[in-house]
């Protein structure tokens, strides 16, 4: 397979430019356009701020007027008007150069002082089987050797399996240059107690946090990586998911050249696990050293370590000057992310439409097209050269560099990793992340089918609902420490949790509008983009489409945010959102605390 697409320094020839962050305020004639960081302002009419909107990402001017063209039919395809108005912006100031963010990151900077060893931490949950194949394949593709030390996370809800992930790690204990530490419910216990005895004051926030008691009958993802993280306070930590496999592997379609994107990974589509194997190539990168390469390093030196020695506009190539405007040469990076191959780990299918053309073209022209993706869950996703972005996702091996005072999840629910990521990239607004450009396998022992009809793709809400009400603390200037910018964060919390129930009512209403306004808008680029592509693709588009128009009509009480439980009143679920918004707000003002305490309960407990 070749790759669809030119490398970014084809872009290189001519400069590139991306729209401010402005305020938009309603004038007589029109609206004044006001760019947040320099002041630059420039009066427009309304068709034209909305027209400007989409001039977020770095592209040539005549990219941009060529897109705007493309999106807006009222503009007749008039690529010189649309040209003579954008550099009526420029002039004004009102457009930044990706020239201006390069000399930037290519200027000056300390040196990264020398990197540690890694702490490696495995979560799981009930399935033994699959932990016994991780441990079988650490000792077979990791340099084990080069870590300080190594954790099982167990949050088995079955006395049987907890007994059987002990009795592995003992085994490869037996054979590993470093050693394992087993954290189970007994382990979890004595952790819990030894900080609590320590903190009493904060005993209600560490619960919230930690306690599973507290937490029957949800999945407490979130609260499992909590749990890695105060066991590897101060340390580069990296983090395993049960099921996948220490092994890395890269597409014919990957390459080595770094780019900063927009989050969004690209996909393949295979018939079953022997096809994937057949068109992938296995490297000898030990994964684990892989994601250690980068983590925690500054940005020049990260380039410096994925072969790009001078940052050019060309690297900046679709990536959002809102995102981007800020990053500069000592910029950390934060987190680190690798694809995956096999099962993508999502619970539904209704990830496809996100998808950008390059990848929608690979998954029509795979056998069996649209059916065979929607009925299968055998899949490339991930990205095909080392890409920076400004916030982690999803990712079944992640870094975390914490050495520095990253956020705490949340305790239970699904999308965890995402708040996660916004609530760091609000801590550290200079902060990268980044993933590599190969991927390594996810293969769940459980057999998980898709669904051939097409899973409703219509934003529902969820713990991204409460991400969105977070990126309110935001604070875009460097000046506020994280210790200010977690007290933001909590102060945000305590606001969800005093409104009134018909104030939570309007804001789940707005949020999921927005949310829904904006998927909208995304199933109408993807038809626009796939106007030559299969007739089953459009279809399948426009009724999502017009779910998404029939959602936007209703008016949704909290009853239908996923996971509340059937027959609970609106007052009562407002009780338990009020609840869980305030024992956050408490966890992130212990967090701090609960970090000092545990990196002494680390060393003594389990050494």
């Amino acid at each position: 397979m070749t790759d669809d697409r030119s490398g970014p320094q084809a872009m290189d020839s001519e400069p590139m430019y991306a729209l401010e962050d402005c305020d938009s305020l309603p004038v007589t004639g029109g609206v004044l356009l006001v760019a947040k960081a320099t002041g630059a302002r420039v009066t427009v009419m309304q068709e034209v701020a909305m027209a400007l909107q989409h001039c977020a990402p770095f592209r040539t001017l005549d990219g941009h007027a060529r897109h705007l063209v493309a999106v807006f039919p009222q503009l007749g395809g008039n690529v010189e008007d649309a040209l003579r108005v954008l550099r009526h912006v420029q002039d004004a100031g009102l457009l930044l150069p990706a020239a201006d963010i390069c000399q930037r990151v290519n200027g000056p900077v300390d040196a990264n002082a020398e990197l540690d060893r890694t702490v490696v931490c495995i979560i799981t949950c009930d399935r033994p089987a699959a932990v016994e194949r991780l441990l079988e394949s650490l000792l077979r593709g990791a340099r084990l050797a080069r870590h300080k030390k190594l954790y099982l996370i167990d949050d088995s809800r079955e006395a049987a399996h907890c007994a059987a992930n002990e009795e592995a790690v003992q085994r490869f204990n037996l054979l590993s240059p470093t050693g394992m530490s087993y954290i189970g419910p007994v382990q979890q216990q004595a952790l819990l107690g030894f900080v609590i005895e320590r903190l009493p004051q904060r005993e209600e926030a560490i619960r919230f946090l930690l306690d599973r008691s507290q937490w029957q009958g949800l999945a407490s993802y979130g609260r499992a990586r909590t749990l890695a993280l105060l066991l590897t306070v101060g340390e580069r930590c990296i983090v395993m998911d049960d099921d996948v496999l220490c092994a890395a592997y890269r597409l014919p379609q990957q390459h080595g050249e770094v780019t900063f994107g927009n989050g969004q990974r690209e996909a393949d589509f295979f018939r079953d696990t022997q096809d994937w194997q057949q068109q992938v190539s296995p490297l000898e990168t030990d994964p684990l050293a892989g994601h250690g390469s980068c983590l925690g390093l500054n940005l020049s030196a990260a380039l410096g370590a994925l072969g790009c020695e001078t940052l050019t506009p060309g690297h900046l190539a679709d990536g959002n000057a809102i995102w981007y405007r800020d990053i500069h040469a000592a910029s950390p990076v934060l987190i680190t992310q690798s694809g995956s191959l096999g099962d993508p780990g999502t619970a539904t299918n209704g990830w496809l439409p996100n998808l950008q053309p390059v990848s929608l073209q690979r998954m029509l022209r795979r056998p069996g097209g649209l059916f065979q993706a929607l009925s299968q869950r055998h899949n490339w996703l991930g990205q095909p050269q080392p890409t920076f972005t400004k916030r982690g996702s999803m990712s079944q091996l992640t870094g975390l560099d914490n050495r520095h005072v990253l956020p705490p999840y949340f305790p239970v629910l699904r999308g965890e990793d995402q708040l996660f990521g916004t609530m760091t990239d609000i801590l550290y607004p200079d902060s990268l992340s980044l993933e590599y450009n190969w991927s390594v396998p996810h293969l769940p022992l459980e057999e998980r089918r898709g669904n051939g009809a097409g899973d409703a793709t219509v934003p529902r809400g969820g713990l991204s609902l409460l991400e969105g009400f977070l990126s309110g603390a935001r604070c875009a200037d460097a000046g506020p420490g994280v210790t200010t910018r977690m007290e933001r964060l909590a102060c945000r919390l305590d606001e969800l949790a005093e409104l009134s129930t018909s104030g939570l009512q309007a804001q789940f209403r707005t949020a999921l509008l927005r949310a829904q306004a904006l998927h909208l808008q995304t199933l109408g680029d993807r038809l626009r983009d796939s106007a030559s592509l299969d007739a089953d693709w459009q279809s399948y588009l426009q009724d999502n489409q017009q779910a998404c128009i029939q959602a936007m009509q209703e008016v949704p009480g909290l009853a239908r945010l996923p996971g509340v439980p059937r027959g609970l009143d609106e007052e009562a679920i407002a009780a338990g959102i009020r609840s869980r918004a305030a024992g956050f707000g408490a966890a992130l003002r212990a967090w701090q605390d609960l970090r000092s305490v545990s990196a002494t309960a680390a060393m003594e407990l389990f050494g």
